[in-house]
């Protein structure tokens, strides 16, 4: 009898509060704000979009401080009606359930913004799973509390406004310690309320049970308060069980709270399974004989902020225990001047992270570093605030200590441009993946000597001022066997500084010397409709325009690119049938197109200016080709093979010839970076240098610890510009005018 007076109780108040107006108002507010949040602050459409939705989801909670106690104070209830028979908790629950699945239709109402994201990228499934799992429970967290202070509080508008303020403590409490130098007791207990805390996690995949029982705690707390406090306010005196009901009820929610760090399970439901330990991680902790000693050095100031840097401690709490032979220790530098100098021995240096506050900005002086020693020997990570990496980080440095053998690339930029300025990215980025640089000058007189004695892949940007003496060296280098070569090699320049003007470079050695083996590069460069979204500035420098550049055609990805690529000024190359050696590497999309050199004009073979190809849509300049299909912009050779200017032959040899010398460019990343930056093109490097250094399991690896975020889906900028209209349409008038629709139908029905 009972229950089936709940179950009537409940949908009664459920019918009721669905034809409530303000219910309507808060669902079409609700994911309209959250698009606008995503979608045009997030400037989801200036070239710098991304699919990852942790902005999107995490603009929640903070509407919630509006919304939820909004629908607490417009959806109340007469929970104090004693004709209806059930309990005062059974009647609490039941209000709790109805605000609780009145959220949820909220959340519903969010997922046509995440499938419309997936016109354009790919989202990550574990992501949208996690999260929206996280918001229900951080939702039943909220009501409960909202539920609490208007039994609590009579004044509706007062119980209204207390709420809203709690909440927007409950939201950033976590930045308090920021700002204010508290206790770490102090700073623990507002970590736990924050929701940023609890949702990082989920954030990114992570199915963590401390947040989930935390917040479902919270939730229960509430409750059973809520029904506490209308007992009272009805003047019920409590008997003993009673007593010891209504204390022990809440006592068991907080003490499962504060034990849930103790006993917690992570599942990773990401889309690569990003966060697990993967065999390959297995297989070579196997092959520790001896104690490994793992040191994580983390700044208390540090741990406070970044909710993220839990995730550091939990993959490596989690690595360790692979094998008993692997020892975790992490230490404070903050607490211990002794640690700090230590770390400089390393060669570890502290990091600066901002903090504004207001007008002011602050600086925050911390360590993230981890020190990985084995029988004698020590590598270290010298900055990490990210899981996501560290696997392929811990694996990599784990692998050269076992081993006894140093990870180097040789490094030459034959085209005038240096390694400092123009490729400043270049040696800073693969020393922090593990590489030892050994940059190599051709105008040293002893450059080949110094080649000569080097060991390890060789990479080389450009040929344009390599004489053939070089040109010798470098073949010799190759045959000899001592290392495979990554030649990002074109028979062009480009004026990347100014004009933007290509002319043919004066030298071309390599670029013979690989053609000698099975490699040809056309008189063209590429033109693609998969290319680089770029904003450039007018005549007037007063005005921008987003356009598609065709001649940086976009890779997408593929199993030599898993996150892509942007390739500048790319020769389509054309590989020798019977040379069974040879074999494409690179892939452009099956609408590209050779754009063909003007030989009239040898200071400008072809027509580069963007607002020119723009109005021509990218295809319709002179010179462009007609053979549109798939082109080969990258090619490996393996095998044997026979010197052009050296009497030598190499029968194991390795190297990939990328027809792009600005591919790592400093200057030319910059364009397509955006606010966020986009590094895909330096992952791309460190995988073809990994899998030249034999090392390809390491190398699927650091594949699978990243995930194209882009918007690779559109590239035609009409089916771009016709998407986003489409996106507006559907996400600001189509559902709104269906839930203004659905409310009046409600309300009609219900006047007659």
């Amino acid at each position: 009898m009972k229950q089936s007076t709940f179950k009537s109780f409940l949908l009664h108040n459920l019918i009721n509060s669905l034809k409530s107006p303000a219910f309507v108002i808060i669902s079409i507010l609700f994911p309209v704000i959250t698009a606008i949040n995503y979608f045009i602050r997030g400037q989801f459409f200036t070239g710098s979009g991304t699919t990852d939705l942790v902005l999107f989801f995490s603009a929640v909670p903070y509407l919630c401080i509006i919304a939820i106690p909004a629908l607490c104070y417009k959806l109340s209830f007469s929970v104090y009606d004693d004709f209806i028979p059930l309990t005062e908790l059974s009647k609490q629950t039941a209000v709790f359930l109805t605000r609780l699945i009145l959220f949820c239709i909220q959340l519903l109402l969010l997922i046509p913004a995440v499938l419309l994201v997936n016109l354009y990228g790919k989202t990550d499934g574990g992501q949208v799973f996690t999260s929206f799992i996280c918001l229900i429970f951080f939702g039943a967290a909220v009501i409960a509390l909202c539920s609490f202070i208007q039994t609590t509080v009579a004044n509706k508008i007062s119980s209204l406004i207390i709420s809203a303020l709690i909440l927007v403590i409950f939201n950033t409490a976590h930045l308090f310690a920021l700002y204010v130098q508290l206790p770490s007791f102090l700073v623990s207990f507002f970590r736990l309320l924050s929701f940023a805390w609890h949702f990082d996690a989920a954030g990114k995949g992570i199915f963590d049970t401390r947040d989930i029982l935390w917040l479902a705690g919270s939730a229960a707390l509430f409750i059973f308060l809520s029904d506490s406090v209308v007992q009272i306010k009805k003047g019920r005196r409590f008997n003993t069980s009673l007593k010891i009901k209504h204390i022990l009820l809440p006592v068991i929610c907080l003490l499962t709270m504060l034990n849930a760090n103790r006993w917690y399970t992570r599942i990773d439901f990401s889309q690569n399974r990003t966060y697990s330990i993967s065999k390959y991680s297995k297989a070579l902790i196997s092959r520790v004989e001896s104690p490994v000693k793992i040191t994580y050095y983390r700044s208390s100031a540090i741990a406070r902020v970044y909710p993220q840097i839990r995730d550091v401690a939990d993959f490596l709490t989690e690595y360790a225990a692979q094998s008993n032979k692997i020892n975790l220790i992490i230490k404070d530098p903050d607490k211990d001047a002794n640690i700090r100098s230590m770390l400089e021995t390393y060669g570890i240096a502290s990091q600066q992270l901002r903090t504004v506050s207001g007008t002011s900005t602050e600086y925050l002086t911390v360590y993230s570093a981890i020190v990985i020693e084995y029988e004698g020997n020590a590598e270290t990570i010298p900055f990490t605030m990210a899981a996501n990496t560290l696997e392929y980080d811990l694996d990599g440095r784990l692998r050269h200590l076992i081993s006894g053998t140093a990870r180097t690339v040789n490094i030459i930029a034959g085209n005038g441009l240096t390694l400092s300025d123009d490729y400043s990215y270049v040696i800073p980025w693969l020393s922090s993946q593990g590489f030892i640089c050994n940059p190599l000058y051709i105008e040293d007189p002893a450059f080949a000597e110094n080649l000569a004695s080097a060991n390890g892949p060789l990479l080389v940007f450009g040929d344009s001022e390599i004489k053939i003496e070089e040109a010798i060296a470098i073949e010799d280098y190759i045959l000899s066997g001592k290392g495979s070569a990554l030649l990002a090699i074109s028979p062009y320049v480009a004026d990347i500084e100014n004009s933007w003007y290509i002319t043919a470079a004066p030298r071309t050695n390599l670029i013979e010397m690989v053609e000698n083996w099975g490699i040809r590069f056309p008189a063209q460069i590429t033109s693609d409709i998969s290319c680089a979204r770029i904003t450039m500035y007018a005549d007037d420098n007063n005005s921008t325009q987003l356009l598609n550049y065709p001649l940086w055609p976009v890779l997408m990805q593929q199993k030599n690119a898993p996150l892509g690529i942007t390739l500048f000024w790319v020769t389509p190359l054309e590989l020798d049938s019977e040379n069974k050696t040879v074999s494409p590497y690179l892939l452009s999309s099956s609408a590209a197109t050779g754009y063909d050199e003007d030989k009239s004009s040898p200071e400008k073979l072809f027509e580069t200016n963007p607002f020119l190809l723009a109005e021509n849509g990218g295809s319709g300049f002179s010179g462009a080709g007609t053979d549109r299909g798939t082109k080969i912009l990258g090619a490996e050779i393996q095998g044997n093979l026979e010197g052009l200017f050296n009497a030598e032959h190499s029968e194991n040899s390795h190297i990939i010839v990328i027809p792009d010398q600005y591919f790592a460019s400093t200057l030319m990343n910059g364009y397509i970076g955006g606010d966020s930056g986009d590094y895909r093109n330096f992952e791309f490097l460190t995988n073809v240098l990994l899998k030249l250094n034999g090392e390809e399991e390491l190398a699927a690896l650091q594949s699978r610890t990243t995930r194209d975020t882009s918007l690779y889906k559109v590239t035609d900028a009409v089916q771009f510009n016709t998407l986003r209209l489409i996106t507006y349409i559907i996400l600001f008038v189509i559902i709104p005018l269906l839930l203004i629709a659905v409310g009046v139908f409600f309300n009609v029905k219900r006047q007659k």
